[in-house]
């Protein structure tokens, strides 16, 4: 067995473990930054700066929260839901099977209406799926956001 040795002054000690901390930190604070990229559906605040950044102001709390089971085969009306939510940049299918909290806020700011709802699907702490609509007559369902089309 071999040792390998090496002789710092207390000044390059100190220099390197201030590094070693600082590199430490830095993974830490990159760890959590990308789960929290990742799965911004977790919590409260994380949910709306979601909806914020779709251009949505909501209430503070949702109005409703409920488990939801999404089936692992989608019938026509789940296919079409898919594709609703294929166009915010959503994969329902990577979710089939899965049991999800569907979130529900009251939005503020959509088009001078006070009966928009965003729903929004959280599934492993990860928001997964979501719309926008409306209950009324005239009723709409919409993505939450529109992703740009890649040429």
């Amino acid at each position: 067995m071999r040792m390998i040795s090496v002789r710092l002054s207390k000044k390059k000690g100190l220099l390197f473990l201030a590094v070693l901390l600082l590199a430490a930190g830095l993974i830490f604070v990159m760890a959590f930054l990308d789960g929290a990229w990742k799965n911004p559906g977790g919590k409260n605040d994380q949910r709306i700066s979601f909806l914020r950044s779709c251009g949505w102001e909501v209430e503070p709390e949702p109005v409703e929260t409920r488990e939801i089971q999404i089936p692992e085969t989608f019938s026509q009306v789940y296919k079409n839901y898919a594709q609703l939510n294929e166009k915010a940049g959503f994969h329902l299918e990577a979710v089939a099977g899965k049991k999800c909290m569907q979130y529900v806020y009251k939005v503020k700011n959509y088009d001078g209406r006070d009966d928009v709802y965003a729903h929004l699907l959280v599934c492993d702490g990860k928001i997964s799926g979501g719309d926008l609509s409306t209950a009324a007559i005239n009723g709409f369902m919409v993505p939450l956001r529109i992703l740009a089309q890649k040429n």
